[in-house]
């Protein structure tokens, strides 16, 4: 795996790459959307807060972003999968995935994506090699995307901390932070019902070859949790 010849899958995703505040206060952001998650969504409604129509109007002009969203998360675990060949998990068995309305289905979104990006963000510093790293890179930034997206149309700021104060924007909103695995396992975790025999959902804070298998597998689960997340939901909302 420390090679850089055995991930011809990385030219595949950089030529087809379409197909394909403070530290306290974004975690806060996190921890609180976990929160929200878990519950199903109950404490924020957007739906309670405009008319029927405005929020049947904002669901279809989101579809083809969603459907967007879908089709990436989908890649990318096509993607991470194949770069592991022999050593990829199994894909997690999952629960409570499946919304009750497209209020609680964006700010779940919008809390899996922004955790994405800081669990992408944590483990990086840790990946040997240089190839993954590039891969794992491209990938967050994709994350990023997303989470600006959804934050923007959750009325948050477009780089979260939806809780920061004035001056905590001046620095906190222009960087993302780290999440550790423990910290993604706060804010993801609920959702796994099994992981069949897979690893954990972890890697160590340091590098080796072995350990970016590990944290390639850590990316993995977070994304066939995002794919299958949009898998469902989008069929729901959108019909296909």
């Amino acid at each position: 795996m420390g090679n850089r010849s055995e991930l011809p899958a990385f030219q595949v995703i950089s030529s087809q790459q379409e197909s394909l505040g403070n530290d306290q206060s974004r975690r806060s952001f996190l921890r609180n959307s976990a929160a929200i998650t878990v519950a199903g969504g109950a404490a924020v409604l957007l739906a309670s807060a405009t008319p029927a129509h405005a929020t049947h109007q904002a669901r279809r002009g989101t579809r083809d972003e969603f459907k967007q969203i879908r089709r990436h998360e989908n890649n990318h675990v096509e993607f991470l999968a194949g770069a592991l060949g022999a050593a990829a998990r199994p894909k997690p068995t999952f629960k409570g995935l499946l919304q009750k309305n497209y209020a609680d289905f964006v700010k779940v979104s919008q809390a899996l994506e922004n955790t994405g990006v800081g669990a992408y963000l944590g483990a990086s510093p840790y990946l040997k090699n240089p190839d993954f790293l590039a891969a794992a890179a491209s990938i967050a930034l994709i994350e990023a995307s997303h989470a600006g997206f959804l934050n923007v149309i959750s009325g948050d700021p477009i780089t979260g901390d939806s809780d920061a104060t004035e001056k905590d924007n001046k620095v906190g909103t222009s960087f993302y932070f780290p999440l550790t695995p423990d910290q993604v396992g706060a804010a993801a975790g609920g959702f796994i019902a099994s992981l069949n025999g897979g690893p954990a959902v972890s890697y160590d804070p340091m590098e080796s070859d072995t350990n970016d298998v590990a944290i390639l597998n850590f990316a993995l689960a977070l994304e066939y949790l995002e794919a299958e997340f949009y898998n469902l939901n989008v069929q729901q909302f959108y019909g296909h």
